[in-house]
């Protein structure tokens, strides 16, 4: 098993015990899934609107700052983000493949394993 696998696995473990609880027609807990932000304006903006419950506008700004040219490590962070804020809105392909951009540039960036492990919890409970 690869370390990513087992990350993964790990991560969707320590989220299941309060998953199993609700239903699979509750709205995913706010706090399930990791924004982080960067010095990048879009990027803060982005976490900024996702804290709000705006995950179109967080989503907007991601993409912004993807646009202008970030390093590796900030584009993980803003795809992360992304995926983050396609989950929330129950996108849950856009959200997977968000997930695997970031873990493409940064395989061990804890926030994407873990919004991955919560992304897998949600597509177990429907």
């Amino acid at each position: 098993m690869t370390l990513r696998k087992t990350l993964l696995s790990i991560a969707a473990l320590s989220l299941m015990a309060p998953a199993i609880t609700a239903s699979a027609t509750d709205a995913a807990p706010e706090n399930v899934f990791t924004v982080k932000t960067t010095t990048d304006y879009r990027v803060k903006k982005a976490a900024k609107a996702f804290k709000k419950g705006e995950f179109e506008r967080s989503i907007a700004y991601s993409n912004q700052a993807l646009n202008a040219g970030l390093s590796r490590k900030r584009k993980a962070i803003a795809y992360s983000n992304i995926c983050a804020a396609e989950a929330s809105l129950g996108n849950m392909e856009a959200a997977s493949k968000a997930c695997d951009s970031a873990l493409d540039l940064r395989p061990d960036y804890a926030p994407a394993l873990s919004n991955k492990a919560a992304l897998r919890v949600m597509l177990a409970q429907k």
